[in-house]
């Protein structure tokens, strides 16, 4: 199940991040609890083994977080690159999954519900994919997402068009 993450989920979730084969690139050199609370946090979410009724418990093996793609956030240029206004763009980061069996899953509910929740609040999703070590172009393809172009290297961002 998906629910809010609690201050009881970082250790776990630095622990996700600690054992990925690819850590995202916006990682880099940054402590793993700093870089999951940098940003201005719209939502955090993880995804939680627990059945609905036991939750919360300590098997968290996702996460993801929902920020505003602004100048001061740590990457300034996502917003730029769809040529629109930061204030219309909710930006999908901080994407962490567990290397286990039924991991692809686990991937594909977060990131639809994160897009689901971003159309409620009448945004439009992005995303950096060097951001985001899970996520790959062909994988956001399946759920809406399009390559946008972007003068910065540094910087792999998608749109969902729906």
């Amino acid at each position: 199940m998906i629910r809010e993450r609690r201050q009881q989920d970082l250790d776990l979730l630095c622990e996700i991040a600690a054992a990925l084969d690819v850590a995202p690139s916006s990682m880099s050199g940054t402590d793993p609890r700093a870089w999951l609370e940098r940003d201005a946090v719209e939502l955090a979410w993880v995804y939680d083994m627990a059945p609905v009724h036991v939750a919360p418990t300590t098997n968290v093996v996702g996460h993801v977080q929902l920020y505003r793609p602004t100048e001061a956030s740590s990457i300034p240029a996502l917003a730029v690159c769809t040529g629109r206004p930061a204030g219309a763009l909710l930006a999908i980061g901080r994407f962490l999954i567990k290397p286990q069996a039924h991991d692809y899953g686990i991937a594909r509910h977060l990131l639809k519900q994160s897009r689901s929740y971003i159309q409620r609040q009448g945004k439009t999703a992005v995303l950096d994919l060097n951001a985001n070590s899970y996520l790959t172009a062909e994988f956001c393809e399946k759920y809406g997402f399009v390559d946008l172009p972007c003068e910065d290297p540094a910087v792999a961002p998608m749109i969902y068009v729906g």
